[in-house]
């Protein structure tokens, strides 16, 4: 179905990328875009395209030699005489010698060519049995290139979780399953059904279980060696939608619509403490020391729990809008937290001091992730976006457009070079967001 045209005074700027315009075409354009579907239908044409050429690999291979350059020099000195109203030449016969050194100029050139093509058949074979979306992690791309896109899930895409040895990738969906899959290749490894939306994926810190939450109001446990179920937590009453995973893998805290966020211990299913939360809890998110509980939610607040006793230590006042995800910085210093508003805060974890603010995204903030190193955070939202700051001066350092839905999930590789999204597009992508290694 082909669109209306974009409004004439909007064309240009529609054309360009978000960090080409200037702040206050991108307040403008984000103001008139609500307003004119035509315009906005444009707009996520061009970024599809973008993407689709940023995704595209460097050439790999040289063409291969044709056979008439051997007959280039003969031809291009035919073409100079005649253009010259000279008499052609005919060229004396070879000598011995002559004949000698065409003889190995002519077996190099077909060495050479038959080389070339033997190293095409095997790119072209290696292609076709690994597939054509390998990711080579040795190469350096530009920020935001799109590696890999994974497109197994049938329905919105709202978790991802990267595996701690960084070979796997876990996405949940509201097809009701949950894919791990190959982070290399995209080959599909194992996949295992819930009684209802998926809105919820977390990979033990050991690497050795993979934890999901449902709108079944369930949390199963998998082992992932085993591709077995290991154990379905039963203690809430509405729909899970958070998980996170104490860093000695030993237990689990689970927010759900009950109002409650619970810890429990994996091995024995016992319930360590329920902590009662004012609203619906939409994230959670345990510290890398292991000390505290971040939880966000409905009442526009980020509480922070202590982790052992469930006694609420802090209380975040600054948001104006629902709070849809938190993220802990490494060293467990800062914690992020994004809201409805599309407004990203970072506050200092130990006072509730608020210590900056972005304001990038022109939708609702889905989802944050904090990089390994801890020097960039990224965020993704209903504006179909994923933004990369610098932690320390707030700066933005790269914005992704490779999805057309609402980005609702988002997982930094190990390595920290490497993000992967996930969207209501029911893709997850993996995309070069550093060049740090």
């Amino acid at each position: 179905m082909s669109h209306q045209p974009p409004c004439r005074a909007w064309a240009e700027r529609l054309a360009l990328r978000y960090e080409d315009l200037a702040p206050a075409d991108r307040i403008a354009l984000a103001e008139h875009l609500k307003t004119c579907p035509a315009c906005e239908a444009a707009q996520a044409d061009y970024h599809f395209l973008d993407a689709r050429l940023r995704a595209l690999p460097p050439a790999a291979m040289k063409p291969l030699p044709r056979l008439s350059l051997l007959f280039s020099v003969n031809r291009a000195e035919t073409s100079a005489e005649a253009e010259n109203d000279q008499p052609v030449t005919r060229h004396r016969p070879p000598t011995t010698g002559q004949r000698a050194t065409h003889a190995r100029s002519f077996r190099a050139f077909v060495k050479e060519t038959l080389l070339g093509v033997f190293v095409a058949c095997l790119v072209l074979a290696l292609i076709i049995v690994f597939g054509a979306h390998v990711i080579n992690t040795a190469t350096a791309r530009p920020l935001g290139t799109t590696l890999f896109t994974y497109e197994r899930q049938s329905d919105f895409v709202d978790a991802v979780a990267w595996s701690p040895d960084g070979r796997y990738l876990a996405s949940g969906s509201w097809d009701h399953t949950v894919q791990v899959w190959d982070a290399r290749t995209g080959a599909l490894l194992f996949s295992y059904q819930q009684g209802d939306i998926v809105d919820a994926v977390a990979w033990s810190p050991d690497g050795r279980y993979l934890a999901s939450g449902s709108w079944d109001h369930t949390v199963q446990v998998w082992d992932v060696q085993a591709r077995t179920l290991y154990r379905t937590y039963l203690g809430h009453s509405d729909f899970v939608d958070a998980l996170a995973w104490a860093p000695d893998s030993r237990s689990i805290a689970s927010g759900s619509w009950d109002h409650t966020v619970q810890v429990w211990d994996v091995q024995t299913m016992a319930l360590r403490f329920s902590y009662q939360y004012g609203e619906i809890v939409n994230a959670v998110a345990w510290s890398p020391d292991g000390r505290a509980l971040a939880i966000g939610g409905r009442d526009e607040l980020v509480q922070v729990v202590n982790a052992q006793t469930g006694v609420r230590m802090l209380t975040y006042y600054g948001h104006t809008n629902v709070v849809n995800t938190v993220a802990w910085s490494p060293d467990s210093r800062s914690i992020a937290s994004g809201d409805r508003d599309g407004i990203v805060k970072v506050w200092q974890a130990t006072t509730g001091k608020p210590i900056d603010t972005y304001r990038g995204h022109t939708g609702a903030v889905y989802t944050l992730a904090w990089s390994p190193d801890g020097r960039y955070i990224a965020s993704g939202g209903s504006d179909r976006t994923v933004q990369v700051w610098h932690a320390t001066t707030g700066a933005l350092l790269a914005t992704y457009w490779g999805h057309s839905d609402s980005v609702a999930a988002l997982a930094w590789s190990p390595d920290g070079r490497y993000l992967a999204s996930g969207s209501w597009d029911r893709t997850v992508q993996i995309w070069q967001a550093t060049n740090s290694t």
